[in-house]
């Protein structure tokens, strides 16, 4: 048999390993980062309502980034119905 062939045949299936492997990680990722933005959501929200920090405009910058990054769930909407309404009734 022709080594080259063999050769060809082995890097191609260390690539697909290899890229297979690359899409788990980003995936995994991916998952961390939204958790992690949602925790950053609620610190926010808790942070503006009892007064801490002004964060109105961080809170409508990551509203909008969770709305359209995130697969809509009942947890989810429960969260930014929360934010939004907190948002609402604090004065300007």
């Amino acid at each position: 048999m022709n080594t080259t062939v063999v050769w060809i045949g082995v890097s191609g299936i260390v690539i697909a390993v290899l890229g297979y492997l690359g899409a788990v990680y980003y995936w995994e990722r991916k998952q961390i980062a939204d958790e992690r933005e949602l925790e950053y959501l609620d610190e926010l929200t808790r942070e503006h309502e009892q007064g801490i920090a002004d964060n109105r405009e961080k809170l409508g910058r990551l509203i909008r980034m969770i709305e359209r990054n995130h697969a809509p769930s009942a947890t989810l909407t429960a969260r930014l119905d929360c934010a939004c309404r907190m948002l609402r009734k604090t004065p300007r």
